[in-house]
């Protein structure tokens, strides 16, 4: 049986018509190619979800072979260190969605796990940080997010800084808050301009253990502590050693450990971003040359997309010009992109220029030969976030979902990676 055409159904606009009834699946009743592992999680299948359209579409077939090809590895010889890198706007900032899509991951016993992998300390820079992992700071700091046309900063992948020139300040971070993982690591990346002289010495002291440090490297994006035991539990601090240093501009975390094989999977949003935000972000290229991740998942086009006037081939231009900043330093990089969802403006006008924005992301998909999520389609196509509000899926705002509903899209998306990974390994 032929995947139905999600492109031809996008251009009819048209909703799928059924409301009301609700099917309960089991993982394992829903699709042969689904994991065993997933046959503990029912997984209730509402009526106006397009199961049917949860697929990846790739317009090169091979385009993500190469991350499935690791995770082979990993599967069957537990050789290797899988990466996977989720940037997006604030759908990805709270960790909600992506962190979901992590946890299933994790929760496969062919993969494994290692370490937390890349964060930023969003607190440190006065916005919400994610739920998983906690933060505190002393002192004074200043957040500037690539978002807001008035910051400026030397940003990198995570499209957001913490700066400050108190030579006493300090964060510290804990990440296995609320988490059923231990996402420990035995090395810490300090994410910064290190070529940057005016820039204070960063130090790493762990606070869980007396884990000890055991050799410290300086590459050109980052310096890596790496210690003889692994550590959840960190504090970033500083020391002034010539009369040149005078502040601190800290780019993120990347928390990662080195003696055992996994995937980790890492991800940053940016409330309010959109594809012209990220490329404000003058050091993102050289970061993900230097983070090296087997799969970028893009999650934008929500705020493109949400403050009219829409300008369809302006959006275009600047996600394809993101794309080829990624593929710049990685041109064999696989990209999955994910569509953004149904949204009201002002949580009661529909809002048409998703569907448009999603058809230019189809388009992007195929000029640039990657693969793509239809998240629009799938959820349920235009006016569907009404019947995600009448089943407590959404924030009052119809913007965003709350943590239900976003734990939902992760699962969904799961699915949609795993079940084309199982029919990739099945045939290789």
């Amino acid at each position: 049986m032929s995947k139905p055409n999600k492109l031809s159904i996008l251009k009819s606009k048209k909703l799928w018509p059924f409301k009301g009834l609700l099917t309960i699946l089991l993982l394992c009743g829903f699709s042969a190619s689904i994991s065993s592992n997933s046959t503990r999680r029912p997984f209730i299948a509402y009526d106006f979800i397009r199961m049917d359209l949860n697929y990846l579409e790739s317009f090169n077939d091979t385009v993500l072979y190469p991350f499935y090809r690791k995770l082979e590895k990993l599967s069957h010889l537990k050789e290797g260190h899988v990466q996977v890198l989720h940037l997006g706007d604030s759908h990805i900032q709270a960790d909600l969605f992506s962190g979901w899509v992590r946890q299933r991951f994790y929760e496969d016993p062919r993969f494994g796990m290692s370490g937390r992998g890349f964060i930023f300390p969003f607190k440190a820079a006065k916005t919400n940080n994610p739920y998983n992992y906690r933060v505190n700071k002393i002192g004074e700091w200043k957040g500037q997010r690539c978002s807001i046309s008035y910051h400026k900063s030397d940003w990198g992948l995570a499209g957001i800084t913490a700066s400050t020139t108190d030579a006493f300040a300090k964060i510290s971070v804990n990440v296995n808050v609320d988490s059923l993982y231990n996402y420990e690591g035995d090395r810490i990346d300090v994410y910064y301009p290190v070529n940057d002289k005016t820039q204070y010495t960063p130090v790493i002291q762990s606070l869980s253990n007396n884990a000890k440090l055991i050799n410290l490297d300086k590459h050109d994006q980052y310096i890596s502590f790496k210690f003889d035991k692994e550590i959840g539990n960190f504090r970033l601090s500083f020391r002034k050693e010539n009369k040149e240093q005078n502040q601190f501009t800290l780019r993120g975390f990347n928390v990662k450990d080195d003696k055992h094989e996994g995937l980790s999977y890492s991800s940053v949003g940016v409330n309010g971003a959109k594809a012209t935000s990220f490329l404000r972000c003058k050091q993102l290229s050289k970061e993900i040359e230097a983070l090296q991740p087997d799969l970028v998942i893009l999650s934008l086009g929500t705020n493109d997309a949400f403050v009219p006037p829409f300008l369809p081939n302006v959006f275009h231009q600047k996600y394809a010009d993101l794309i080829d900043a990624f593929q710049k330093v990685q041109p064999n990089l696989p990209i999955l992109i994910t569509t953004p969802g149904d949204n009201f403006r002002n949580s009661r006008y529909i809002n048409k220029d998703n569907s448009i924005a999603v058809e230019k992301l189809y388009q992007i998909a195929k000029d640039k030969h990657l693969s793509l999520w239809d998240f629009y389609q799938v959820m349920g196509g235009l006016s569907s976030i009404q019947y995600w509000s009448e089943k407590s899926m959404t924030s009052k705002d119809k913007v965003h979902l709350n943590r239900r509903g976003y734990q939902y899209q992760g699962e969904l998306l799961y699915r949609a990676i795993i079940n084309d990974y199982d029919k990739f390994a099945s045939s290789h």
